[in-house]
């Protein structure tokens, strides 16, 4: 009844950070639940297996776009400005750990001065995962 369709605007890699492309490539509809939030909402699709179990390869991310995240969140951030990544988000005093969440990756850790100098960005925090059975 109440819902809107956003684009699903390519693949964001969860492993190593890649150049973000921003192809539509599929739409997804979000009910009243996000409308009511006043947030700017996008789907990505999920690349990869660094964020294993939680997050699947072809996963759609609904993504609440936000320019912050804090330490659990599971955000989707800029490196070197074009370069992408999904991973959780640990604040420390002297900088920022992104996290994976498969054991087998290892994290990831940007200075205060590199977060600034690079730069690190956060585009938004996933709000929902929305998973195809069979493809």
């Amino acid at each position: 009844k109440n819902y809107r369709r956003i684009p699903v605007l390519g693949r964001v890699p969860a492993g190593i950070p890649i150049e973000a492309v921003e192809d539509e490539v599929d739409w997804e509809d979000i009910g009243e639940e996000f409308l009511r939030t006043g947030h700017e909402y996008i789907g990505l699709l999920v690349k990869g297996d660094s964020m294993l179990p939680n997050y699947q390869d072809s996963d759609v991310l609904i993504v609440r776009l936000q320019p912050s995240a804090e330490t659990g969140d599971d955000a989707v951030i800029f490196v070197n400005g074009d370069d992408a990544t999904f991973k959780r988000i640990s604040r420390a005093p002297n900088g920022i750990h992104l996290r994976p969440l498969n054991p087998e990756y290892d994290p990831l850790f940007f200075t205060n001065e590199e977060i600034e100098e690079l730069p690190i960005r956060v585009l938004g925090i996933a709000v929902e995962v929305r998973r195809k059975l069979r493809k």
